[in-house]
């Protein structure tokens, strides 16, 4: 949490976790494991159950042509923890979470074909301070909720995820700026086609980025996000984090969304509070609603991680706001609200361990 991707071989940190420089043969085996005790209240029901957080198992490596060019790849997969389902698969390994293969130079950064987490994801993947978790911002950032009454299905509108059938690119760190370019194909010739472009900043205790994203519809108008962060790391101790949201729906409907955040590390424990508002969408009244969470994570060593968190959503009367169900925050099966403007609450406590291996 207190690491600010320095460098961006560093925007390759975030997707790949492959240093400069690429002209070097390497394999990574790598992964994640984390699960959680869930107590979570959705005004008409309440539940506790063991839920999945973000597991996951991948493989990535460089293969050196010559000195200042490689290939490079990674693929990786989504793994269920609790009843053997990650993203509807039914099986131990559910569904990518990333993958692509491509060329890498010092000189001008990764060039990659195949799928990866769109600009709007992973500009601000490492600023979120619950992330992983069911209280991860995508609760209330990336998305419009659903504010039709007594609606529960999800309303699609999500830009904490991936873009597939993609044409990637990550720039490489110059004097600390970066940036990730993403187009995908429309493969049914629709106007489908989605595209996402991010640009960073990191300099010593700062991190600053923008993004936007475009999620192109078959009717109506394309679906757009813009974000904008600033984090500023204090005696690398302390993290403060703002981030700011804007959401524009296929009826050409906005909202605005705000988060903050900010942890402190005492030793190996690190305290944590979070708040996010969302305003209400254009022509729909009363559609906001309000996010914050408290929680403790405490590090028994380097790759194990135990937390407790508290996070609640309070809905607007037209809001509908919910804790997000996905492979990458929780697999809870409980999160969707019954009716337009109920309230949500979650207790949670669980671990994290993450692993890796390298040959060279």
């Amino acid at each position: 949490m207190f690491s600010q991707k320095k460098k961006c071989a560093a925007a390759v940190a975030m997707a790949l976790g492959v240093s400069a420089p690429y002209a070097a043969d390497e394999l990574t085996i790598y992964g994640s494991v984390g699960a959680a005790i869930e107590a979570l209240d959705n005004t008409a029901t309440s539940t506790t159950e063991i839920s999945n957080n973000h597991s996951a198992f991948g493989i990535k490596g460089t293969k050196s042509i010559d000195e200042n060019l490689s290939a490079v790849y990674l693929f990786d997969a989504f793994v269920g923890m609790d009843d053997g389902d990650s993203g509807g698969s039914g099986s131990l390994f559910g569904g990518g979470r990333d993958g692509w293969a491509g060329l890498a130079s010092d000189d001008w950064g990764i060039v990659a074909l195949g799928f990866q987490g769109r600009p709007w994801k992973t500009s601000t993947n490492h600023l979120d301070m619950f992330g992983s978790t069911i209280a991860d911002y995508s609760a209330i950032m990336g998305t419009q909720g659903d504010p039709t009454p007594g609606n529960t299905t999800f309303d699609g509108i999500y830009f904490d995820g991936g873009i597939g059938s993609s044409l990637i690119y990550f720039g490489p760190d110059l004097n600390g700026f970066s940036w990730h370019l993403q187009y995908g194909a429309d493969e049914d010739d629709d106007g489908s086609n989605d595209f996402g472009a991010q640009v960073n900043y990191s300099q010593d205790a700062w991190y600053a980025a923008l993004s936007y994203d475009v999620d192109g519809q078959v009717s109506g108008n394309d679906i757009e996000a813009t974000k904008l962060a600033l984090s500023y790391t204090l005696n690398n101790r302390t993290v403060l984090t703002g981030i700011y949201d804007q959401v524009t729906n296929s009826s050409d409907n906005s909202r605005n969304a705000y988060y903050f955040g900010v942890g402190h590390r005492i030793d190996n424990t690190t305290v944590k509070l979070a708040f996010a508002m969302a305003d209400d969408i254009d022509n729909s009244t009363d559609s906001g609603a309000t996010y914050y969470g408290l929680g403790v994570s405490h590090m028994l060593n380097s790759d194990l991680e135990l937390f407790a968190l508290y996070a609640a959503i309070d809905n607007d009367s037209n809001g509908g706001y919910t804790f997000i169900s996905a492979p990458h925050t929780s697999s809870n099966g409980n999160t969707l609200i019954a009716a337009a403007g109920d309230d949500s609450s979650v207790v949670s406590l669980g671990f994290r361990y993450h692993f890796a291996w390298t040959h060279k």
